[in-house]
C-alpha cells in the first residue's frame, strides 16, 4: 500500500491472515476503488459506505444474516446444529465483450447488500456460531500496474476501516483458509449457493473444498437473504423514493417532448438522458420502448421502429440510483390525443390498476392475491368494452389471460425483479416495495376482436411502498390519467 509505514500497524490472525489498520493516517491516502466520504463528498455522506447507507447498517446486516441462518437451522434440526458455520458470498466476476474490453460491471446484489463493496475479485466470508460472528473480506490489492490502467482496488486496511470488516485477507489465501478452518472446526456447516453460482472461479475452489472435506452440511443462504432484503430499512426506503422519483420525472419529461421525437430510439435516449441528469447511475434494465403494434411484444427491447402520431407509445423504463431500482410503465399517444378505441383500452387498464392499489391491505394482501384480483377486475372491464363476451363468465380468467398473460406484480428493490426466493404468497408487510402493472395486449393479427382494437397494446406500472396504514405510490410523479397525459403533450 502507498501509505507511510510509520502510520501503519499490522495484525496477524491465528490463520496467518494479515491486514493493515490506519493509525492517524489521512483517509485520502487510502486505496478504496469506489466513492467514499473523503474522495466523493458530493455522493457519500459522513459514515456512509454506499450513498445513504451507513457502515453500521452493513455490519448489522452481516450480524443479522448469521443470526437468521442459525435460527433457520435450529428450526429445521430441532436444536441440533453444528458448532461452527461459514457463509461464503462471492462478488460478481468481471465479464468481457472481447479481449480486454469489459462489460459494464454491476455487483452481485446479495454481496453488495452485505458488504457495500462495489468491486470484483472479492469474497465475503462470515464465521459464526450461536452467539458470535466475524466477517472477513478476501480481496486483491491493486499493483501500480493495475492502478495505471484501472485505478486502485480496495486495500486490506481500507476493507477494515472503510467497509467495516473485522478482518481482510488476500484473495489468493481463500483456499488455504477454508481447509485450515475445517481442520480446526470438524463439525462445520457451510452456507454457499452451490446450485446457482455467480462466480465460477470461486465456485471451483468451493467445489474442491466440499469434495475434499467431510462437510457436515451445505445449504444455500439465498432464501434467508431474500427474506431479509424484501423488507427495506428506512435508509433503503429513502433511496427507493429517490430512484422512483427520478424515474418518474425522466419519463414525464420524455412524454412532454413526444412531438419532437420520431423514433423509438430517440424516446429511449431521452429517458436515459433525463435519468442520468437527475443523478441516476444508469437505467435499471433494457427498457421497453414500443410504438403501435410493437407494444404487443411484451419484452420488446429492439427500439428500432419509427413512431407515428396516431400510435400509442408504451415505455417500460426505470433507473438505478446507487443500488436501488425503479420500474415504471406508461402508455400515451405519440401525437397527443387518444383515439376512441385507445381510450377504451387505456381506461380499462387504468381502472384495474387504481382499484388494485386501493385494495392493498398491509398484512393481508399478497402478490399472488393481486394477480387473482387483477384477472377478475380486468376481465370485467374488458367485457364492458366488448373485448370479452359478457356471457363468458365461466372461463373469464382464461379469456383475461389471453389479453394479459403476465403477472401483475413483483418485489422491487436492489434488483428490478427483487428477492426471487421470497414467497409471493406471504402477506405484504410495511417496508416491502412492489410493482402493480396490469396490461392489455391486442396484436394486429388477432382476428377474433373488433378491428378497431387491433394493434393496441397498453400497460401501466407503478412502484408501491407498503406502509403501516396502507400504501405510498413512489412513482406518482409521472401522470397517468388521460387528461394529464394529453395536457402534458399538448
Amino acid at each position: 500500500m502507498n501509505i507511510n509505514k510509520k502510520l501503519m500497524s499490522k495484525v496477524v490472525s491465528k490463520f496467518g491472515r494479515s491486514y493493515s489498520v490506519f493509525s492517524n493516517s489521512s483517509p485520502l491516502q487510502g486505496k478504496y476503488g469506489q466513492p467514499t466520504e473523503w474522495t466523493h463528498p458530493h455522493i457519500i455522506g459522513k459514515g456512509e459506505v454506499n450513498k445513504g447507507i451507513q457502515k453500521s447498517e452493513f455490519r448489522t446486516r452481516r450480524e443479522k444474516i448469521a443470526e437468521n441462518l442459525i435460527a433457520e437451522k435450529i428450526s429445521l434440526k430441532n436444536n441440533q446444529i453444528s458448532d461452527k458455520h461459514l457463509l461464503i458470498v462471492p462478488a460478481a466476476k468481471r465479464q468481457y465483450m472481447v479481449d480486454k474490453i469489459p462489460y459494464f460491471y454491476r455487483q452481485e446484489t446479495d454481496f453488495r447488500y452485505l458488504t457495500g463493496c462495489l468491486q470484483p475479485d472479492t469474497v465475503l466470508v462470515i464465521e459464526f456460531s450461536r452467539n458470535w460472528s466475524k466477517s472477513v473480506l478476501f480481496c486483491k490489492e491493486s499493483s501500480p500496474y493495475d492502478e495505471k490502467w484501472e485505478g486502485a482496488k480496495i486495500g486490506y486496511g481500507e476493507a477494515v476501516n472503510f467497509l467495516g470488516f473485522d478482518e481482510a485477507s488476500p484473495l489468493s489465501s481463500l483456499e488455504d483458509y477454508l481447509y485450515n478452518f475445517k481442520k480446526l472446526n470438524p463439525k462445520l456447516d457451510v452456507w454457499y449457493d452451490y446450485m446457482d453460482p455467480t462466480n465460477f472461479d470461486i465456485h471451483k475452489i468451493m467445489l474442491n473444498f466440499i469434495q475434499d472435506t467431510n462437510i457436515n452440511n451445505i445449504d444455500s443462504p439465498r432464501s434467508t437473504l431474500h427474506n431479509m432484503r424484501v423488507v427495506k430499512s428506512p435508509a433503503e426506503v429513502s433511496l427507493m423514493r429517490t430512484s422512483c422519483a427520478v424515474g418518474a420525472e425522466a419519463m414525464k419529461r420524455t412524454i412532454r417532448r413526444s412531438k419532437n421525437l420520431s423514433t423509438e430510439g430517440q424516446f429511449l435516449a431521452s429517458v436515459e438522458f433525463e435519468s442520468r441528469m437527475q443523478g441516476a447511475n444508469y437505467l435499471a434494465y433494457p427498457p421497453v420502448v414500443a410504438a403501435g403494434n410493437n407494444a404487443n411484444t411484451i419484452h420488446y427491447i429492439a427500439s428500432t421502429s419509427a413512431v407515428h402520431p396516431s400510435e400509442l407509445v408504451l415505455m417500460d423504463a426505470g433507473c438505478e440510483f446507487h443500488g436501488y431500482a425503479s420500474d415504471i410503465t406508461r402508455t400515451w399517444p405519440a401525437g397527443g390525443s387518444f383515439s376512441d378505441p385507445q381510450r377504451c383500452v387505456y381506461e380499462a387498464v387504468l381502472d384495474t390498476q387504481q382499484r388494485l392499489i386501493r385494495g392493498i391491505v398491509p398484512g393481508v394482501t399478497t402478490i399472488n392475491g393481486l394477480y387473482n384480483d387483477m384477472q377478475d377486475i380486468l376481465g370485467k372491464n374488458l367485457q364492458n368494452i366488448g373485448l370479452i363476451d359478457p356471457n363468458d363468465e365461466k372461463y373469464l380468467s382464461a379469456r383475461t389471460h389471453e389479453f394479459c398473460p403476465h403477472h401483475v406484480s413483483h418485489y422491487l428493490g436492489m434488483d428490478v425483479h427483487d428477492c426471487g426466493k421470497a414467497s409471493k404468497k406471504q402477506p405484504l408487510l410495511p417496508g416491502m416495495v412492489i410493482t402493480v402493472e396490469p396490461g392489455c395486449y391486442i396484436p394486429a393479427s388477432k382476428g377474433t376482436v373488433d378491428g378497431r382494437f387491433r394493434g393496441i397494446g397498453c400497460r401501466l406500472e407503478d412502484d408501491v411502498l407498503i406502509t403501516e396504514n396502507g400504501v405510498e405510490v413512489l412513482s406518482d410523479g409521472c401522470p397517468n390519467t388521460i387528461e394529464e397525459l394529453e395536457g402534458l403533450i399538448a
